[in-house]
């Protein structure tokens, strides 16, 4: 008996189902209501809606203590699982199993995944090992394949896919569609090479990825085939893309932080064509705070519809990303499933993912898979001179720019200020919140260094170091001092990769051994030294929330205004390579 045979039979009470959730009030999105209602499952599937507390006792003799066939709702409410619309799992800091387990919890069965920072290092591997991580994990890690690998020709990535290997990719099972298209100036003016992805979007999803991009060149972005944004959080630019069709996504991560500025929005137009990500969030975020349960709640508390809400984390997403096979309590679709006290703050008490009771009370109730073993990416630093890491410049005053850090957002500003050099380099100046920063390549292909300044971070003394550096990820160090600076390097690729604060002769580390980017070690553990090292950070004048994170966008080309690479200092809007000093 095949399994949607054995689930009819189940749905009309002629044989017991093996779980039932019990005197639950069962949310549907497509009416707003909540139904009184039981929820009988077979297997992975969900058989029925509706009253099978009788059939189920006379058939199978179960009581509502017996917690093993039985979850007795008690009167609290069953919504669909959760899904995360868009999310780059190793900026977590987690290995895929620590990753899933951090985000289950929370109500999150399904995470539409880009692994493209993975896939920066280490190509077509990178997605192979995604591909096998994903196995046996207690939510749905859906892949979807990273389209602009480098980033754009500004970066020297170790990894890239070119458009036949990505597409030799989408037939693969638990792949969902095309990631962002980030080099969006480039497929707007027509120089990308992401254009014949184009013909692969007319037959599944490809990501977006337009910053402030708005009129005719948004028009001419949407014809190259994107169909979503997570990168715009004003309310003009999110009625734009509504108007056009196109499907926004309310990012609320850990640096980039949009749902409070789009609000007025959601409140006014509601959530049609919305979901909700969180892009990039660490493992001290999801080990402190909520996921999408806390986001659903702000939502609800800044004045919208609980019904707008929970769609944004449930149906919407499924439709947006064509899995038709989830996102409401409907006979034949997957039992991703989530019994909750409260509808307008939904932390679960129980998840249920594909029929089976994944965590209940905040805590797992099945065993992680192992971690795949990852190909060997690691560091060799060979820098001895602490200058190299400063601009070079004649002695003198100078007048000079710096990559201004903006609180809680990815873009970044232009600041001119006046500096001194001496013995051939500039000199940072803490009192005027100036720092030096330099990218180093990871393997030495080509003993590049990317030098210039920081602003917005407040250090007065001290480095901070991190080989987490989007998207192709070099080691950056940024600090007041250039022996500082060479401690913080060496600390951390000799770890292998991870993040340091040094001062002086005082270096403290968190490893990431897993390519720089990731330790197999709960959420709870990587968290509490990420806090730990930025505390530390705070101890040498950093007063910027989740440092290391803003730290690890500055590298970004995609993404407005000023980035470093190892070329130099990126104009991302002139697309063109700029001197650090301007005088």
């Amino acid at each position: 008996m095949n399994d949607r045979e054995q689930c009819r039979r189940v749905a009309l009470g002629l044989d017991p189902p093996t779980l039932l959730i019990r005197n639950g009030r069962v949310f549907s999105p497509f009416t707003g209501e909540y139904i009184e209602a039981d929820v009988a499952l077979c297997g992975p599937l969900i058989a029925g809606v509706g009253g099978y507390h009788t059939s189920e006792t006379r058939t199978t003799g179960a009581e509502p203590g017996d917690s093993g066939r039985v979850i007795d709702a008690a009167g609290s409410y069953v919504l669909p699982g959760f899904i995360d619309a868009h999310v780059h799992p190793e900026t977590s800091l987690l290995s895929p199993p620590r990753f899933a387990e951090a985000l289950v919890v929370h109500g999150i069965t399904t995470a539409v995944a880009e692994p493209h920072e993975i896939v920066n290092l280490l190509g077509a591997a990178g997605i192979e090992f995604y591909l096998q991580a994903r196995q046996g994990l207690p939510l749905d890690l859906r892949l979807m394949i990273p389209t602009t690998v480098p980033a754009s020709p500004f970066e020297q990535a170790h990894g890239s896919l070119d458009p036949a290997t990505i597409a030799s990719f989408l037939t693969r099972e638990g792949v969902s569609g095309l990631g962002e298209a980030m080099d969006y100036m480039g497929l707007i003016n027509g120089s990308s090479p992401e254009l014949p992805l184009g013909a692969l979007a007319d037959r599944t999803v490809l990501d977006g990825h337009a910053p402030d991009v708005s009129g005719r060149e948004l028009a001419a972005y949407l014809v190259a085939g994107p169909i979503t944004d997570h990168e715009t959080s004003d309310p003009e630019r999110l009625l734009e893309r509504r108007r056009l069709g196109m499907w926004i996504l309310i990012r609320e991560g850990s640096a980039a932080r949009d749902l409070e500025r789009s609000l007025p929005f959601l409140v006014a137009h509601g959530t049609e064509r919305t979901a909700l990500c969180t892009d990039d969030r660490n493992a001290a975020a999801l080990a402190e705070h909520h996921h999408l349960d806390g986001v659903i709640a702000a939502l609800i508390r800044g004045g919208v519809s609980p019904l707008d809400a929970l769609r944004a984390a449930t149906v919407n997403p499924a439709t947006l990303y064509r899995l038709y096979d989830r996102g409401s309590v409907t006979p034949g679709l997957r039992a991703d499933l989530l019994v909750v006290d409260d509808p307008t703050f939904p932390h679960p008490r129980v998840v249920i993912q594909a029929g089976n009771v994944v965590a209940r009370d905040g805590l797992l109730t099945m065993p992680l898979p192992a971690t795949p073993p990852l190909p060997n990416s690691a560091f060799a630093l060979t820098l001895s001179r602490a200058e190299d890491l400063a601009p070079p410049a004649a002695d003198g005053a100078h007048r000079a720019r710096t990559i201004e850090l903006v609180p809680r957002s990815l873009t970044t500003a232009e600041r001119v200020v006046r500096l001194d050099a001496r013995r051939g380099h500039l000199q940072a100046a803490p009192n005027d919140d100036v720092a030096l920063v330099a990218l180093l390549e990871r393997d030495r292909r080509t003993g590049r260094i990317g030098r210039g300044l920081v602003s917005g971070l407040g250090l007065r003394r001290g480095a901070i170091a991190t080989t987490i550096a989007h998207d192709a990820h070099h080691l950056l160090v940024t600090g007041i001092d250039p022996g500082d600076m060479l401690a913080a390097a060496r600390a951390v690729a000799s770890s292998g990769g991870g993040l340091a604060v040094a001062d002086g002769e005082a270096v403290q580390t968190l490893p990431l051994p897993l390519g720089g980017l990731m330790a197999d070690l709960p959420a709870e553990e990587v968290g509490t030294r990420l806090r730990s090292l930025e505390s530390a950070a705070a101890g040498l004048g950093v007063r910027l929330e989740e440092p290391f994170m803003a730290l690890s966008f500055i590298t970004l080309s995609v993404i407005p205004r000023l980035r470093l690479t190892l070329g130099g200092i990126l104009d991302v809007e002139a697309q063109s390579v700029v001197p650090v000093l301007v005088d």
